[in-house]
């Protein structure tokens, strides 16, 4: 294949590849990297590549990921406001790299990845896992050492946090040395646990409770893990917590969050309150539905199965936290909703006829016209009135969601009345405008009640306007 000559281009020709030939490329490329070839651009090509190669399992091994395999399933990309056990970002692991490159592995490391490579290549899976056992070894020393000699406070910790993003990045690197230190543990759990998991079964949780067992008896630090290894894979992320009956043979969440299972708990319900402040700092201008609705879902979801997997109450630790991320959601999409209708409605003014403003009949202002920025956000509002209505009740915001569409609804029903009577006797010049928002209205009725309502407003619409001519 050639490539473009210029970095831009090649940027804009990887990022027009389909999934498998990326995939395929990129293989390419690392395999020339591992053999110590020069010539070829491969950061700029991997860089460009990243997106869609998180998309496939097509990667071939590398001296860095093999060495991350040990606590992969915990990698996350972020933002994150504090350090959370069982989540690491990848930033730190970049970091941690570097280090080892500049100084904790200095002198070991570059060997340590030349023989790692060369197996790789002849495809010495036996060698190659050795060595990596080496390496990650030899790391996770190489951290308890430099680490252990700081005290816990001071100028030195804080000079070292810095190096690695603050405090958070820190207890990452130390989390990953506990990882790779106990990587063999893990070992049989990855073996045994498909890397997706649409739905936790009996079968599942007999080889975890075993795999659980054996670790509480010999290195009960390591028990959190097994959940947190689980966690990823799983399609539906709370039937993590079906785990805490198979462990303390009690489906009880005061329990549960006392034991060294209960940490996985409190990552789902901080999840929760990741999507309520999401919702809530973004601004209204800047409303995505296609961001929103994805949010909203998971955060119904996840409040759902968290309460029909272990029955929080609300005086308990956990209740009290998913009663309060409900509250403050609730209260986001309420504010949403009620939005939505001021945005839609805004869109197809109306004026009111006589001197009274009372009962006085009403017929479509146009004056202006149709704003174009306008519809468009409008349009976006609808899609977030129509797709939010089966979240309605399950995510606390029915009442409003059910006022906010009878308004709309009563508006747009209003507005098709009053615009087939104005088409039956507007005046040719204006009937250019009018048309433009027939078609507006007729958009957001698509959007907000559906075709086959908004079907009967243009035939309506193509009658008025047959009569006419």
């Amino acid at each position: 294949m050639k490539l473009p000559a210029k970095e831009d281009e090649l940027k804009r020709f990887l990022a027009s590849l389909p999934l498998d030939k990326a995939a395929a490329l990129a293989a390419a490329v690392e395999r020339e990297r591992l053999a110590g070839a020069t010539g070829m651009p491969v950061d700029v090509i991997l860089e460009a590549l990243r997106p869609m190669l998180r998309k496939s399992r097509r990667r071939i091994p590398t001296p860095r990921r093999l060495f991350c395999v040990a606590f992969e399933d915990l990698l996350i990309d972020g933002p994150r406001e504090e350090k959370q056990t069982g989540r690491i970002l990848r930033a730190s692991v970049a970091k941690l790299w570097q280090w080892l490159e500049s100084e904790g592995l200095k002198e070991k490391l570059p060997a340590l990845e030349s023989e790692i490579a060369a197996a790789i290549l002849a495809r010495e899976t036996k060698r190659e896992q050795g060595l990596v056992a080496q390496l990650r070894a030899a790391a996770a020393d190489a951290v308890r050492t430099s680490f252990g000699q700081i005290a816990p406070e001071g100028p030195a910790r804080r000079a070292l946090a810095l190096r690695f993003g603050g405090e958070a990045g820190l207890a990452d690197v130390e989390e990953i040395a506990l990882l790779l230190d106990a990587a063999h543990e893990f070992d049989a759990i990855r073996a045994k646990l498909p890397r997706q998991i649409e739905s936790l079964t009996n079968e599942h949780l007999a080889a975890i409770r075993d795999i659980y067992d054996d670790l509480s008896a010999r290195r009960p630090e390591l028990c959190p893990y097994v959940a947190l290894t689980l966690l990823p894979r799983l399609a539906k992320p709370w039937e993590v917590l079906r785990l805490a009956s198979v462990v303390s043979r009690r489906r009880d969440d005061t329990l549960f969050s006392e034991t060294d299972m209960g940490v996985v708990g409190d990552l789902l319900l901080a999840d929760m309150e990741s999507l309520t402040d999401d919702l809530t700092a973004a601004p209204p201008h800047k409303m995505n539905p296609a961001v929103v609705l994805p949010k909203l879902e998971r955060f119904v979801l996840m409040s759902n199965g968290l309460i029909r997997e272990i029955g929080v109450r609300k005086g308990s630790k956990w209740g009290q936290h998913l009663v309060k991320a409900r509250h403050l959601m609730s209260d986001a999409m309420d504010a949403l909703i009620a939005r939505a209708a001021i945005e839609i409605n805004a869109v197809l003014p109306m004026q009111r006829l006589g001197a009274f403003a009372g009962g006085a009949p009403r017929r479509p202002d146009l004056l202006r016209d149709v704003d174009g920025q306008k519809l468009e956000r409008a349009l976006k509002w609808g899609e977030l009135l129509a797709g939010s209505a089966k979240f309605a009740t399950d995510g606390a915001f029915h009442a409003a969601h059910r006022e906010a569409f009878e308004r709309v609804a009563a508006h747009l029903r209003q507005y098709a009345d009053a615009m087939v009577q104005e088409l039956r006797t507007i005046d040719d010049g204006h009937r250019a405008r009018a048309e433009a928002y027939v078609a507006a209205a007729q958009a957001l009725g698509d959007a907000v009640l559906g075709p086959e309502e908004t079907d009967l407003f243009r035939r309506r619409v193509a009658a008025a306007t047959s009569a006419r001519a």
